[in-house]
């Protein structure tokens, strides 16, 4: 992506350039920087004023609220979107519903809808979605908050199978130094623009 992101007549981006190799691209700036802004233009959630936006079909967006449908359960919400999205015979998302909720540490509590779920066991459910569904780029904004350590050493296991299986995944985070180690680019936004 290539982009300026303009928001209430206020540039958000300013001709920010960012490349999406296969693997784990770490994505850091204070509050207002532009992280989440940055993620939703690479969606295809907001338009891009100038240049353009070069990412697959196949996204995987995650923001700070969960996305997942009220009503159902955590079972239901992956069993939705699993079918929705598919990821039968992906290496990708090789994991059925019940086995990415036992590996997430929900599974007890599945048959729940998720508006009666605590938000840690809300952030956990979304995140399995990762297990079930294929992407060929994942958006992840700030996906450590909310979770125990537990959960946290799930996400890090998740994010490098999704990275060896050839998947894009940019991670918007303040912190999680330890993912620079994994990272095949670590990325700082400052008042929109891109430092590298």
């Amino acid at each position: 992506m290539h982009a300026t992101v303009v928001l209430d007549e206020r540039p958000v981006l300013r001709a920010v350039d960012l490349d999406l190799p296969p693997g784990i691209t770490v994505l850091r700036g204070p509050n207002g920087s532009g992280k989440t802004t940055a993620l939703r233009a690479l969606a295809g959630l907001l338009p891009i004023a100038r240049g353009e936006r070069d990412a697959p079909d196949d996204v995987l967006y995650l923001g700070h609220r969960p996305q997942l449908l009220h009503g159902l359960t955590a079972r239901e919400n992956l069993a939705f979107f699993r079918a929705f999205r598919g990821s039968v015979g992906s290496p990708a998302a090789p994991l059925g519903v019940d086995d990415a909720l036992e590996l997430w540490g929900i599974r007890r509590d599945a048959d729940r809808p998720v508006e009666h779920l605590s938000a840690g066991q809300r952030r956990r459910a979304a995140l399995a979605r990762l297990e079930v569904e294929t992407c060929a780029l994942a958006l992840l904004d700030e996906p450590f908050a909310e979770l125990d350590d537990d959960a946290a050493a799930v996400l890090r296991a998740t994010l490098a199978r999704l990275a060896h299986a050839g998947s894009a995944v940019v991670v918007a985070s303040h912190g999680h130094h330890d993912l620079d180690d994994v990272a095949v680019r670590v990325c700082t936004l400052r008042e929109g623009k891109l430092e590298t």
